[in-house]
């Protein structure tokens, strides 16, 4: 957000934020975002690829090249970012969007959406919320 406008990422367009619908903040999600001893960040609204790398002491250019980002001006609230190329941890979190289910999360990161159901309690896997992180590894 800018002002009285708001970035979609995913088109690359500004909109005055009053022709928009919030439909997921993420203020819960980055109070509980992978702590930099994993080698992830879930990318928060608001981050920049420079506030990123300077809390966790690289650069823009390793960053994006590390996690295949072609403009280093956009980055997309939720998606989770490699932080290094030597992380031994294997502890992964990731925030759920609009769209996403347990089975498809669990796609994206080799495992099964019992795994996952299994690793953060949810007794029924059918059913997630937007804006939760969980932990996928």
């Amino acid at each position: 957000m800018s002002g009285n406008n708001v970035l979609l990422a995913e088109i690359s367009s500004w909109i005055n934020k009053s022709n928009v619908e919030i439909l997921l903040t993420t203020s819960t999600a980055a109070k509980i975002s992978a702590p930099s001893s994993t080698g992830y960040y879930t990318v928060q609204s608001g981050d920049t690829l420079g506030g990123i790398v300077a809390k966790y002491g690289t650069t823009y250019q390793k960053l994006a090249s590390l996690n295949g980002i072609g403009s280093p001006y956009l980055i997309i609230p939720g998606k989770v970012l490699k932080l290094s190329s030597s992380t031994t941890s294997s502890v992964i979190y990731y925030t759920i969007k609009s769209g996403d289910t347990l089975s498809g999360i669990a796609s994206k990161y080799g495992t099964t959406y019992l795994k996952l159901a299994s690793l953060n309690s949810i007794k029924a896997p059918y059913v997630i919320y937007v804006g939760k992180t969980i932990r996928v590894k």
